[in-house]
């Protein structure tokens, strides 16, 4: 039911914030849930989600303003588990930050600020391809994204409206950036496996 007693010292050193935050997982089997977050720290998220889920097991999570992580199930719960995570460097700062303004009652501060996530933390690669409805493509970098959208640098710079793919997910020009393209996607993938390298 918990981790052994380091484990438990660990998240006990780095307290849990609420966040409300919805996201999707990726269960050993390839089979993908949707989740939300009950509370989060530095060393672990609990989790909400229908689906049981064993002690034990390895997930990959995708959490919109937070990003990709990936840990082992260190607790169960009615209603949700608790996965034990382990950050350091850059990332662990980044989401130390979004934690604090989560915690001050910041949030549309903290979904302002940090809503979108570099392809790194999402474990995507940068370099795909985008392709518009009449069948043109063109080399295109993910410069920033969430499970929402994306933020692409591009020399073909289709008109606001425009549905486009980039690689295999699906959305629509919602507006111009200096390096290109605003995407909102308009489909969201029925398994895990495709977001892990959604743009591929």
């Amino acid at each position: 039911m918990t981790t052994d007693q380091p484990g438990g010292q660990e998240r006990r050193r780095h307290p849990r914030v609420p966040v409300i935050v919805k996201g999707r997982f990726l269960a050993p089997d390839g089979s993908e849930h949707a989740c939300s977050i009950r509370d989060m720290s530095l060393s672990g998220i609990a989790l909400m989600c229908d689906a049981p889920v064993p002690l034990g097991a390895h997930l990959i999570v995708y959490l919109d303003d937070f990003g990709r992580f990936e840990g082992d199930v260190v607790r169960t719960f009615d209603g949700g588990f608790a996965i034990e995570t382990a950050l350091s460097g850059a990332r662990r700062d980044r989401v130390a930050e979004r934690l604090a303004a989560y915690a001050k009652g910041d949030k549309g501060a903290s979904a302002r600020a940090f809503a979108r996530y570099a392809p790194a933390e999402a474990g995507i690669e940068e370099s795909s391809v985008l392709t518009l409805p009449d069948g043109r493509t063109a080399p295109c970098r993910i410069v920033d994204m969430s499970l929402g959208g994306a933020n692409v640098a591009t020399e073909l710079r289709a008109p606001i409206g425009t549905n486009v793919s980039i690689g295999r997910m699906k959305g629509r020009v919602v507006r111009h950036t200096a390096e290109g393209i605003a995407i909102a996607f308009t489909d969201i993938p029925e398994r895990a496996s495709a977001l892990s390298r959604p743009f591929g």
